[in-house]
């Protein structure tokens, strides 16, 4: 499902695409512009400004779907743009998530700060299997919690409201760990064929 709507965004994206090839701008431009979207958004949470901070969020997402497709449909597409881009998204979910945790240390939550060092390393743990078996020669895109839904999960849920958002760490923390190994052992069970 979560493909489809992302394929749904791309192709809503694709005048704006177009507009950005023709003007020349590159990749790792829009790329950095989604980083800096994400520092403020994880500046906004910390403010306990959870609304404007899931707004954040969803815009950051938008550059990074929009950095890719620049990249492809400009003939922009690099190895360096590509560390670049993963690169950054590690970095911009680690400072999301601190100031998810700020929000909620302010709050007096314990457990739901707790939740958030799962979720931050359940999220990391998602993206590592996933490079590390294609690092492999095998391909991985199973399970659930994946960057888009968490994007769109953190999004959606911040904009909804603290009560959504604590639902929405806890969700995260679950289901992006449970994710990391049912893709393990989804490997570990294509590799026996």
């Amino acid at each position: 499902m979560i493909e489809k709507v992302k394929d749904d965004v791309a192709e809503l994206l694709e005048p704006s695409t177009q507009y950005l090839v023709e003007k020349r701008f590159r990749p790792d431009f829009l790329t950095m512009v989604g980083f800096v979207l994400n520092l403020v958004a994880a500046i906004l949470f910390g403010l306990d400004q959870i609304r404007w901070a899931g707004l954040a969020v969803l815009l950051a997402g938008i550059f990074d779907i929009m950095d890719g497709q620049v990249a492809r449909v400009g003939r922009q597409a690099t190895s360096f743009g590509a560390l670049l881009d993963s690169t950054v998204d590690r970095y911009s979910e680690i400072f999301v998530w601190f100031g998810i945790a700020v929000s909620f240390v302010r709050l007096d939550a314990p457990w739901t700060t707790s939740a958030v060092f799962f979720a931050l390393a359940g999220s990391l743990m998602v993206s590592y299997v996933r490079a590390r078996v294609e690092g492999l020669g095998e391909e991985c895109k199973v399970g659930l919690m994946q960057r888009p839904e968490r994007v769109i999960a953190i999004g959606v849920g911040a904009l909804i409201g603290q009560l959504a958002l604590t639902l929405v760490v806890w969700a995260i923390a679950l289901l992006a760990n449970y994710t990391a190994f049912h893709r393990v052992l989804h490997f570990r069970k294509r590799s026996k064929s």
